[in-house]
């Protein structure tokens, strides 16, 4: 199949063999020679990608169709730290809709804080646990099924553009959801992280691979960026233009390829190593005891409740 281009439909493409870091299978990258985009080469269509997330990827990618404790303590505890760094922006009854909900961890706790959350996401599993233990309004559908105008402040998705293959398609879509001037907060994993391992990176169930350049190119004709941070992870906050309509945005950039091409040739075991990789197995034994301690034996709405408030004394 010949490379196109999911954001800019160039046909121009470095292709590069990486190792599927689950499945241990040979997967082929491509690095966009003109808006810089690193994407899978060949890309499932949209059906067949919603079928495999409603009941396949759960099972294959984390062995189980719905969270355990440990697995709630530390997406409860992701959530805190995602909402701590909104939380100027949630007033009382903020309508938000988070997009790849979940097991509904953030949803509840957003609710916690005095927001009117909601969340979408395709895995049966997880939504059924989430209505179950926290009461939450979430419900299974896909981005494309969402209706309406300038309903939401604020739409979250954490760990879900890459997951997707129409980014463009998606962001004009949380465009016409949002109020002018509302937030649009995401996150996505980082190619430019010289502190992640090369070898849990590059996987068939992410089609595209951000850089912070990449990332703002989609974004920057529609919205301005209020906040970004560029670490392990891509952590960025943009807010909808006053008076725009969507435009397609101007992809060209040759800087973007520049460092694509970059991190592709770099991000391999000695640049892990030299910035930190062999520690990261001890500084994770203090957390490890901490989330038996917060979860084993509890029940998750619980273990949510204990996050918030050890969030709450601080």
């Amino acid at each position: 199949m010949a490379f196109l281009c999911i954001v800019c439909n160039s046909d121009r493409s470095t292709i590069h063999t990486m190792k599927d870091a689950k499945a241990g299978d040979l997967i082929l990258i491509a690095c966009c020679q003109n808006c810089g985009l690193v994407q899978l080469k060949d890309v499932p269509n949209e059906l067949d990608l919603f079928d495999f997330y409603k009941s396949k990827y759960r099972l294959e990618y984390k062995k189980q169709d719905r969270p355990s404790p440990k697995h709630v303590y530390r997406a409860g505890a992701q959530a805190i730290s995602r909402l701590k760094k909104i939380a100027p922006f949630i007033r009382e009854n903020t309508k938000l809709l988070d997009i790849g909900s979940g097991g509904g961890e953030f949803t509840y706790l957003a609710s916690c804080m005095g927001a009117d959350a909601s969340g979408i996401d395709p895995s049966s599993g997880y939504l059924e646990f989430g209505k179950n233990h926290y009461s939450i309004n979430v419900e299974q559908r896909q981005i494309s099924q969402l209706e309406g105008t300038q309903s939401y402040q604020i739409v979250t998705m954490f760990h879900v553009l890459e997951h997707l293959p129409n980014p463009l398609k998606v962001i004009r879509k949380v465009h016409q959801i949002l109020k002018v001037g509302g937030l649009f907060v995401i996150e996505v994993p980082n190619l430019e992280s010289k502190a992640t391992s090369p070898f849990n990176h590059f996987f068939k169930a992410h089609i595209c691979y951000f850089t912070s350049l990449s990332l703002i190119g989609l974004l920057k004709d529609n919205f301005s960026i209020e906040y970004i941070e560029n670490n392990d992870v891509i952590f960025l906050v943009c807010r909808k233009a006053i008076g725009k309509i969507f435009k397609i945005p101007n992809n060209r950039d040759s800087k973007a390829v520049r460092l694509a091409e970059s991190r592709l040739k770099h991000k391999r075991l000695p640049e892990y190593i030299m910035n930190g990789g062999l520690l990261k197995g001890f500084k994770k034994i203090p957390a490890a005891f901490q989330e038996r301690y917060f979860s084993y034996g509890k029940q998750p709405k619980r273990i949510l409740d204990l996050l918030l408030m050890r969030y709450n004394q601080l």
